[in-house]
């Protein structure tokens, strides 16, 4: 049986236009068991859904050691729901909006998260 949580992006820029931190009260770290180890939790997907305006996102991964991948994603609300399949032993993921430009003024466009476990 498929086990989820979700939740809304919080408003504000965590991150420049140039990839340095403007404040990390802007961001948000999901806990999150670990995922693709089947019999116990099964895959774990995370995605992202927007509206009113394209929205750039930092998600970062923890293994329990370290932040393994940093990467930005591009949500569309024009576009489908954003996913990916989580690699295993993460254990905490953060969540932020990214400037994409130092015009980019678009810092409480709705962004909703999923955490899924099949």
């Amino acid at each position: 049986m498929a086990q989820f949580q979700l939740g809304e992006v919080p408003h504000g820029f965590m991150i420049n236009e140039s990839g340095g931190l403007i404040h990390y009260k802007y961001g948000i770290v999901l806990a999150s068991p670990n995922p693709n180890q089947t019999p116990v939790w099964g895959d774990g997907y995370l995605s992202f859904a927007c509206d009113w305006a394209d929205v750039r996102l930092r998600v970062a991964y923890h293994d329990g050691g370290t932040w393994t991948v940093v990467k930005n994603w591009d949500i569309t609300a024009a576009g489908p729901r954003v996913a990916e399949k989580l690699p295993v032993h993460v254990q905490k993921i953060s969540i932020g909006r990214v400037k994409k430009s130092s015009t980019d003024v678009v810092d409480n466009a709705p962004v909703d998260w999923l955490l899924e476990y099949v």
